[in-house]
């Protein structure tokens, strides 16, 4: 027999990997905001279209690599998705012709409205108790963590969260 976890038990919680709690609140959370925005077919790729959004004129794959901390094989994957589904196109920098700028189409400005209401509304969801300083705070944490984190020696590691598929009987 397993023993029962309490999620509020403090030591159990001190003595688990920091990393494995913000894992299980970003699988859930993920899957959440998947669930919201399956009818648009573009996985979990709505945050690469919001970093491109806030970029000025077009991004290159490496900033959106280093910025949202996305491996180099995976991007490719997610860019040529995107560009199948025609939410993105690719131009060639001419600053740089070695580089291509990857920039939204009217249809990814289109649904991005959508993209940003859905994500607003799990937002809400999930900060239900929480005040509005204490959300600030909460990522004011969260960058500190990450800022101390960043210079560590670290091994390579890729999360990625597939949607499960659907049991066939």
């Amino acid at each position: 027999m397993y023993p029962i976890f309490d999620p509020m038990n403090e030591a159990l919680l001190e003595s688990m990997p920091f990393g494995r709690s913000l894992a299980a609140l970003a699988k859930t959370y993920f899957g959440a905001l998947t669930k919201r925005l399956e009818h648009l077919e573009i996985e979990r790729s709505y945050s690469i279209l919001i970093f491109i959004e806030g970029a000025s004129k077009g991004c290159t794959q490496q900033c959106i690599c280093d910025c949202l901390k996305i491996d180099k094989v995976s991007m490719v994957g997610k860019l040529d998705h995107l560009l199948k589904m025609k939410y993105i196109k690719k131009t060639v920098n001419p600053e740089d012709r070695r580089e291509h700028l990857i920039e939204l189409t009217a249809k990814a400005r289109n649904v991005l409205p959508g993209i940003h209401k859905e994500i607003d509304a799990l937002n809400k969801e999930a900060f239900k108790g929480l005040s509005k300083e204490q959300q600030k705070e909460l990522y004011r944490c969260i960058h500190v963590i990450q800022s101390n984190l960043d210079p560590l020696p670290s091994q390579k590691i890729y999360i990625n969260y597939k949607k499960a598929k659907k049991a066939t009987r």
